[in-house]
């Protein structure tokens, strides 16, 4: 009996485990079809009010949108990591229109959410690696 307990505790713990972690191994708020993934804590609050821009601007379509907040290596500029699209591949080139819609949602997210540190879209992957910044902040880029 006692390893019966012991084996179902331990199952118990295994599974609550694995079941509070997401894909990412970062924080994420969920919206439904919005998902907020940030990889610090003490970024909760910019997530939560890139969250409501992003609804309030109805940039939500039919489909499930994972987007990741990313403070880079000197802590100066949040990536804000889009998937654009599942077969968006790293030499795609972005037309016209959608260069300017993206520098324009980049200027809205500077001015009405990121105060404090200023944003950059970035274009990336389905696993959140990075194919493109079509508006680098940082010329060095």
């Amino acid at each position: 009996m006692r390893l019966y307990l012991k084996n179902l505790t331990f199952f118990l713990f295994t599974v609550s485990v694995t079941c509070s972690c997401n894909l990412t191994g970062d924080y994420v708020l969920d919206y439904g079809n919005l998902k907020v993934y940030y990889d610090q804590e003490d970024s909760k609050k910019i997530a939560e009010n890139f969250a409501a821009y992003w609804k309030k601007e109805n940039y939500l379509g039919d489909r499930t949108q994972n987007i990741k907040l990313v403070l880079d290596e000197k802590k100066e500029i949040y990536q804000v990591r889009i998937i654009l699209r599942k077969d968006f591949e790293e030499k795609e080139k972005l037309s016209f229109d959608e260069l300017q819609i993206l520098g324009r949602i980049q200027q809205d997210l500077n001015a009405f959410v990121f105060n404090s540190k200023p944003c950059e879209l970035v274009i990336c992957d389905n696993k959140f690696q990075i194919l493109q910044t079509p508006h680098p902040l940082n010329s060095e880029k």
